[in-house]
């Protein structure tokens, strides 16, 4: 049986022939590392939402800053504001 079958297998279908022993020594393994890949799944996307919204707050604060520099420039220089 090819790997790639084993991808097409559902999660319950993989952990019963890993529990059963229908599998060989190749095949199990491949199965055991498409279990702990779906499992891992959620982990990565919860670390991709977090990462964006790190991210996207970094961006927003540091533009916060750079318009406050600005303004401070603005007013230094003794320029009248738009």
């Amino acid at each position: 049986m090819a790997t790639k079958a084993l991808r097409r297998w559902t999660t319950d279908e993989l952990e019963t022939a890993i529990y059963s022993r229908s599998l060989d020594n190749i095949q199990r393994y491949e199965a055991e590392r498409i279990l702990s890949e779906r499992e891992r799944a959620p982990e990565r996307r919860l670390i991709r939402q977090t990462h964006n919204a790190a991210a996207w707050t970094r961006a927003f604060s540091m533009g916060t800053f750079i318009v406050a520099l600005i303004i401070l420039w603005l007013l230094a220089t003794g320029k009248s504001l738009p």
